[in-house]
């Protein structure tokens, strides 16, 4: 299992291929998984070293990862060892971004997480669509644990602090909260990356007069406690809810009803588990009639609930040992 950050490196990718392991593992398989910070063109080679060296029947790319950076060391790996590539996003990368992920697309197989990367990759390659796969996230955080009742007096957001994650629509519906709703707060909950503390640092300013706490930094067991302590979270996704977001299934798994934003990836599925709100005025008027109205979030928990299971990882192991087992099959009847 190939990838360039693991924990304890920040990064979506990297956590979902810890648990992908682990679940793999825990079907008897043995995984050697491959990461460092050496992913130029020139440490490619050594890389497809240590590759042919574990004698592995299947090499899995996971792409992409905050640890390649732009660096095209993946992309030569990907091209010589011709195995399997998760192709976590594509739709909302430039230009050259896309340009750089068709070596990627000659991978023997490509797993892709929701049913729109797929379809957006074949419209630019085509022969994609017959040598590919969907295989969903799940969530990469615990059941955290429930201290008496949920708190109503209080939004919870989790996630990345970073660019693109809705954080200043979070800011605005807290400064709407402070004035509608005197005694209401915003927890914030997740990660801050180095390269996004200047941003976190813009937040914290743009933030210091508003009902807003910071918890950062903590444990996934912690961070899982929070959310699960929470009756409601609002998670306003730029380009909308979807499959993609782990932060929303570990939300739904820890029984917390969600406002969210629908966007062209936004499946149907999610209709009746979320509440949709198209600006933090309308999120909070959500809020609001959440906190009235227990037999609503406590539909909306189950319906999330329901949902989230679909996602499990015992599921989705399963789902690449037969994708596995296909490949290994076709290369026997290949050579014989």
């Amino acid at each position: 299992m190939i990838t360039g950050s693991y924990p304890p490196n920040v990064c979506g990718a990297g956590d979902y291929t810890e648990r992908l392991v682990g679940s793999l593992e825990n079907f008897g398989h043995s995984v050697e998984v491959i990461t460092g910070s050496g992913w130029r063109l020139s440490d490619a080679p050594a890389v497809l070293k240590r590759i042919n060296a574990c004698g592995a029947d299947i090499v899995h790319l996971q792409y992409p990862t905050v640890g390649y950076g732009r660096k095209l060391g993946p992309q030569l790996i990907a091209l010589v060892a011709r195995g399997v590539v998760t192709l976590h996003e594509a739709s909302q990368t430039h230009l050259l971004r896309r340009l750089s992920l068709l070596p990627l697309l000659l991978s023997r197989h490509i797993i892709f997480t929701n049913r729109f990367e797929r379809d957006y990759v074949c419209r630019i390659a085509p022969w994609v669509r017959q040598r590919s796969s969907i295989v969903p996230i799940g969530s990469n955080m615990p059941v955290g644990r429930v201290d008496g009742e949920r708190r109503l007096d209080e939004i919870v957001y989790f996630g990345l602090i970073r660019p693109a994650k809705g954080l200043e629509q979070v800011l605005d519906a807290a400064r709407i909260l402070k004035q509608r709703i005197p005694g209401m707060m915003v927890r914030i909950v997740g990660l801050a990356l180095k390269e996004h503390e200047t941003y976190l640092e813009m937040l914290r300013r743009a933030s210091a007069d508003l009902p807003v706490v910071w918890d950062l930094g903590l444990s996934d067991q912690e961070a899982a406690n929070r959310m699960a302590n929470a009756a409601i979270a609002y998670g306003p996704f730029p380009d909308g809810a979807s499959e993609r977001r782990g932060s929303l299934l570990a939300l739904l798994t820890n029984g917390v009803a969600t406002v969210t934003t629908r966007g062209v990836q936004t499946p149907s599925a999610l209709d009746h588990v979320v509440e949709f709100a198209a600006s933090p005025i309308e999120a909070v008027a959500i809020f609001e009639a959440l906190r009235k109205d227990g037999l609503r979030r406590t539909t909306l928990v189950e319906q999330g609930a329901r949902y989230a299971a679909s996602f499990s990882w015992p599921d989705i192991a399963d789902q690449h040992i037969r994708l596995y087992e296909s490949i290994l099959t076709k290369r026997h009847v290949g050579s014989a």
